[in-house]
C-alpha cells in the first residue's frame, strides 16, 4: 500500500509503515498546490494529513485515493462531503490529543492571569516592572465554565480542579465527572463564571455561538478561551467587546483564517488585540501527542490493508443508518448466492442501504444482514432460492 504523509508525523509510525512494507513518502511541507501535484504524481492509497487542508480539487488529483486520515480529532480542514461523493473514506483519531490540548487550555488560563506574556516581553526588553502584576487574581476559588465535555474538556476539568478551582459544564447531555457541576443552559454558565472556555465541534449549532449576546452575558473582566474551532467566534463581535471591556481578556490557539503555509507572515485584527493571548494552532503539537496520534494512524492503515475498511469510531463519513427495516439471511455459502440474494431483494421492490456478510465457522454458511426498506413478504420470495436456509424481516 502507498501512503502519502502530508504532514508533521510521528518517526515511530513511519518506522512501522515501513517495517510492515508500505511504500511511504512522507513531505511534511506539503499544501495548496504541492499537495496536488504530489497526490497527482504519487497516487497514494492512502493520505495522513494534520493542519494541512485537503479541498475537493486535491482528492479529484488521484482517482486511486481511498483512504483520508486525520490525525486528529477535529476534520475541518477536509472536503468531506466531497471525498463522500468519490467514495473516499474520512478517518480521524478522536481523544489521542486531548490531553495536549487540555494541557494548552490550562496553559493559556494561567498565562492571562499572571499576564506571562508582558512579564516575558518587559523582561526581554531589559525592564523591571513587579509592580503592574500585584493585582494577578490568582485561579484558587475562581469558577471555569467547560461549554462541551468530551474528551478534553474532561481533561481540563480534572487540571482544573486540581488547582481548586470550581467547574461547571454545559453540554447537551448533562455529561459530567466527580467535582463538577452540570447546569442547564448556556446562559446559566455565562453569568456565573469568571472563565469560559469553549470544546465543541465545528458545526451549523456552534458556527458563530460567541457572538454579542453571548459576551454581554459574560462577566465584564471574565477570560474567554479557545482552544477548539475559531468559526465558533464571530470575530469582530469579539474586538468589539473587547475594546468596550477594559478587563475583558481572551486566550486562543485557532482564528479563522489560519494560513495553510507552515511559516509565512500573517496578521490578525483580533490575535493583534493587546489583551488576546495566542498561540498558533499548536494544541496537539506534542511529542506525547503526536506519538499516540501515529499509533492510531498507523493502526487505522493496518486495518484498511487487512480488510479494506475503516473502523466505525474512526470513520467520520459513514452514512448514519437510516435504514427501516433489516433482513436478515441464513444461507449456503456458493459462489452464485450473494449475487442472487440480492437480485430478489432489488427485483422486489427494496431500496437497499449497508449490509454486512457474516461467515459462519468452516466457511458451508453465512449470515446476510441487509438494511434498507420494502416489502416485508420478500422474505417468502428468498426462501424459492435452494441456498436460502431462512430468511426474517424486522
Amino acid at each position: 500500500m502507498k501512503i502519502l504523509i502530508a504532514d508533521l508525523f510521528s518517526p515511530a509510525g513511519i518506522n512501522t509503515l515501513e517495517e510492515q512494507k508500505h511504500e511511504v513518502i512522507y513531505d511534511k511541507s506539503l499544501s495548496g498546490d504541492k499537495l496536488n501535484e504530489a497526490l497527482s504524481t504519487h497516487q497514494p492509497d492512502v493520505l495522513i494529513v494534520r493542519s494541512t487542508k485537503v479541498p475537493a480539487e486535491a482528492i479529484d488529483s488521484n482517482a486511486n485515493l481511498a483512504v483520508i486520515i486525520r490525525a486528529g480529532a477535529g476534520y475541518d480542514t477536509i472536503d468531506v462531503a466531497h471525498a463522500s461523493t468519490k467514495g473516499v473514506y474520512v478517518a480521524n483519531c478522536p481523544g489521542k490529543n486531548a490531553t495536549a490540548v487540555a494541557e494548552l487550555t490550562m496553559g493559556l488560563i494561567i498565562s492571562i492571569d499572571r499576564r506571562l506574556g508582558e512579564n516575558y516581553k518587559l523582561q526581554k526588553e531589559g525592564k523591571w516592572r513587579k509592580g503592574m502584576f500585584t493585582k494577578c487574581l490568582g485561579l484558587k476559588g475562581r469558577t471555569l465554565g467547560l461549554i462541551g465535555f468530551g474528551n478534553i474538556a474532561q481533561r481540563v476539568a480534572s487540571r482544573a480542579l486540581a488547582f481548586e478551582m470550581n467547574v461547571l459544564t454545559f453540554n447537551r447531555s448533562g455529561k459530567t465527572i466527580e467535582g463538577v457541576t452540570a447546569v442547564g443552559t448556556i446562559d446559566e454558565l455565562l453569568t456565573q463564571c469568571d472563565i469560559v472556555s469553549l470544546h465543541v465541534p465545528n458545526n451549523k449549532d456552534t458556527k458563530g455561538m460567541v457572538n454579542k449576546e453571548f459576551l454581554e452575558k459574560m462577566k465584564a473582566d471574565g477570560v474567554l478561551i479557545n482552544t477548539a474551532r475559531g468559526a465558533a467566534v464571530v470575530e469582530e463581535d469579539l474586538v468589539a467587546h473587547l475594546e468596550s471591556h477594559e478587563k475583558f481578556w481572551f486566550g486562543t490557539d485557532v482564528l479563522q483564517g489560519e494560513p495553510s503555509e507552515k511559516e509565512c507572515d500573517w496578521e490578525h485584527p483580533l490575535g493583534m488585540h493587546p489583551r488576546v493571548y495566542g498561540s498558533h494552532h499548536i494544541g496537539a503539537s506534542t511529542i506525547q501527542s503526536e506519538n499516540e496520534i501515529g499509533q492510531e494512524a498507523v493502526r487505522i492503515c493496518e486495518v484498511f490493508a487487512s480488510t479494506g475498511s475503516v473502523d466505525n469510531e474512526n470513520w467520520v463519513n459513514r452514512e448514519k443508518s437510516s435504514s427501516k427495516q433489516t433482513i436478515v439471511v441464513k444461507a449456503k455459502r456458493t459462489p452464485e448466492v450473494y449475487g442472487d440474494v440480492f437480485s430478489v431483494i432489488a427485483k422486489h421492490g427494496w431500496t437497499i442501504g449497508e449490509s454486512e456478510a457474516l461467515l459462519c465457522e468452516g466457511g458451508a454458511a453465512l449470515i446476510l444482514k441487509i438494511g434498507g426498506e420494502g416489502p416485508e413478504d420478500v422474505a417468502a420470495k428468498l426462501l424459492d432460492h435452494e441456498s436460502v436456509l431462512s430468511a426474517s424481516v424486522s
